[in-house]
């Protein structure tokens, strides 16, 4: 997923704030009433266990308490988790999302909520039921908070691609236009359509041809990176290389160049951990001659050509690959338009039919010979 360039929004300084925005603060404040709601349940819940099971505390103390929704930030790092089921994979995919779809996710976590809660009273009244009653509660919890990151997404994911439907409204209504063309049947190819919208690589200067291994081509990477920890690097330096490596085709070679953040703010103060930052004028610090790795996104996102911005939602190396993909210069290979909601802001539209293409589903997708093809044919290409 990729945004385009992201202006200043009019009403920063006009002091209205459109639509989109109104509605999106209305249901994250919805959001975080129900986490705060979550959090005092844990903390009863605790209480509870820690006096009539013991035993079981450190297994609930091992899921966190809720995490504030909504906090994004520098140097704030994903969790790297298990790979999604692609037995699940179909011919077509289709999936929307929205404000009022948000609302009636958390109108309905709080029903859960509710149910929880009324679960969790009769344990006063249970005597020796009362274990039975403290495991359930247990089960409960944590499927919660599973949720509850969830949908810290998909208010994250609404308010970025909100947003970037109104600073790139055109491209926006071409990918709108060929979705409903698709999403009505009458185009024969689907893909040859959506290649013909998203174009061709855009393959930046700095990723070079470096000889073979094995006869397979090599495909050096430099990536500036102001990431501090050297063990979440390397797990994402080995799960992209094992992504982009097709036999005889061609492999990654991912070179991390470390850049502190006191280097990279050399003369002015350097943004602390969890600070909000203008990510735009952030990624501009680095040098040009490679690709950035940095943080402080509200979801992970990738910029073609130039770097990926990872926020604090849980990803899987798959999806990492995705997103590294847009900086070797590709673009989402699915469609993503919209239907204006008026007060209710924007639905956004996702169209996914290449299911073998890691740039058509970043979840299930894999690299095919086809990319490292067209990369050399770029690379190659230049100063023609």
């Amino acid at each position: 997923m990729f945004p385009m360039v992201l202006g200043c929004a009019a009403w920063l300084t006009q002091g209205t704030p459109p639509a989109y925005v109104e509605r999106g603060d209305a249901v994250e404040a919805q959001f975080r009433a129900h986490a705060v709601r979550l959090e005092a349940f844990f903390d009863r819940l605790r209480e509870a266990v820690a006096r009539s099971a013991p035993e079981w505390l450190p297994e609930l103390e091992a899921e966190d308490p809720p995490p504030e929704p909504g906090v994004h930030g520098y140097q704030l790092l994903p969790d790297i988790v298990d790979e999604a089921d692609a037995s699940r994979r179909t011919s077509v995919s289709t999936f929307s999302y929205s404000w009022p779809i948000t609302e009636v996710y958390i109108q309905g976590e709080a029903r859960k909520l509710d149910a929880a809660e009324s679960r969790f009273d009769e344990a006063a009244a249970a005597g020796p039921r009362i274990r039975a009653v403290l495991r359930d509660s247990i089960d409960l919890y944590r499927a919660l908070v599973d949720d509850l990151e969830t949908i810290d997404q998909y208010v994250q994911y609404n308010r970025f691609w909100q947003r970037a439907i109104v600073d790139d409204r055109v491209r926006f209504d071409r990918m709108t236009a060929l979705y409903d063309t698709l999403a009505a049947g009458t185009s024969g190819d689907t893909n040859d359509a959506v290649a013909e919208l998203l174009g061709r690589p855009d393959v930046p200067a700095f990723v070079a041809a470096e000889g073979s291994a094995g006869g397979t081509p090599v495909l050096g990477l430099p990536v500036y990176t102001d990431i501090a920890d050297d063990a979440f690097l390397d797990r994402v330096e080995a799960g992209v290389e094992a992504m982009w490596r097709v036999e005889g085709a061609g492999t990654l070679d991912v070179r991390f160049r470390r850049l502190p953040a006191g280097r990279l703010y050399a003369g002015g103060r350097a943004p602390d951990v969890g600070d909000p930052i203008d990510l735009a004028a952030h990624a501009a610090r680095f040098p040009g001659d490679g690709a950035v790795l940095t943080t402080g996104a509200e979801s992970t996102h990738g910029f073609v050509g130039r770097y990926v911005a990872l926020g604090p939602g849980s990803v899987t190396v798959r999806t990492l690959a995705h997103e590294f993909g847009h900086v070797l210069g590709f673009v989402d290979g699915y469609l993503r338009g919209y239907r204006n909601l008026g007060d209710d802001g924007f639905e956004i539209l996702e169209w996914t039919s290449g299911f073998d293409d890691i740039m058509s589903a970043p979840r299930e997708g894999r690299v095919l010979r086809a990319h490292f093809e067209r990369m050399i044919e770029a690379i190659e290409g230049r100063g023609e």
